[in-house]
């Protein structure tokens, strides 16, 4: 029962900007530095959630865990940058999924404890892991609000008006590109560390399974993108569709094979 109540807390501190953004279509200056408090306290309650659903002595990363920790990021990434660049059209997309998250999280606990020594290379391992993955989880809600707009550009909803203050279309893709870069950056430095201390770190020397061939195709397709986008400016809905297709990619990579063992098979 304990943690239901930061749950509630966050969930509301989560939900409310958007139902904010959703009945008042045009954000003032008032509205925007409310939303942002009550983000900043969802994010206080948030932590404590993790605190108390990870441990962290021994770490259990299993797979209702990873997926908090991943929104958690992802919303804290959100939370800072919006203070200096328009992002609250961005909020339904991203807020709403993590309070869904956070309120069947207490059905989906399940143990995957971290046996191995919490040495400060094992812990910079992980941490960059865990921002590598929130990055792309962010510039994937990104990217899927670039193809709702421009689906919905030439319409008059509701939802339209909720994007009024948005940026250039060509500024929101040069925004995920510089997101993907930095995320291919921390993903390579991920790879690179699993490779060279996998048995130290893990027991085992690296396979090539399942796991690993996942990131790598994700990290050969954020690659590929990049180098597009830089020597041949690719954009639009094509660089788009890579974009998520290297997020799905690293989403089987780890969130997969946990969901398969940990809800599937119950291991």
């Amino acid at each position: 029962m304990e943690i239901w109540l930061p749950i509630l807390i966050t969930s509301l501190c989560y939900l409310t900007p958007s139902l904010l953004l959703f009945k008042k279509q045009i954000p003032d200056k008032n509205l925007t530095n409310l939303n942002a408090l009550l983000i900043g306290i969802g994010l206080l309650a948030h932590f404590t959630i993790l605190k108390a659903s990870i441990s962290f002595n021994p770490i259990n990363l299993g797979f209702s865990n990873a997926l908090i920790v991943t929104s958690f990021f992802s919303i804290l990434i959100f939370w800072i940058l919006n203070f200096n660049k328009n992002f609250n059209y961005l909020q339904p997309f991203l807020l709403i999924p993590s309070a869904f998250l956070l309120i069947i999280h207490p059905l989906f606990v399940s143990n995957h404890f971290l046996t191995t020594d919490l040495s400060p290379l094992f812990m910079t391992h992980i941490a960059i892991a865990l921002l590598a993955y929130s990055l792309f989880t962010f510039s994937a809600y990104v990217a899927i609000f670039i193809l709702i707009f421009e689906k919905k550009l030439h319409q008059k909803k509701k939802i339209d008006m909720i994007l009024s203050g948005f940026q250039p279309l060509i500024e929101m893709e040069n925004f995920l590109f510089n997101i993907n870069k930095i995320g291919f950056i921390l993903l390579t430095i991920t790879l690179i560390s699993g490779i060279l201390f996998s048995e130290q770190l893990f027991g085992t020397p690296l396979q090539f399974n399942h796991k690993s061939v996942f990131s790598i195709l994700a990290w050969l397709i954020y690659g590929l993108l990049l180098v597009g986008k830089r020597l041949y400016g690719w954009r639009g809905r094509n660089s788009i569709y890579i974009s998520l297709t290297a997020f799905v990619f690293l989403l089987l990579s780890y969130l997969g094979s946990k969901f398969v063992l940990e809800i599937i098979l119950h291991r």
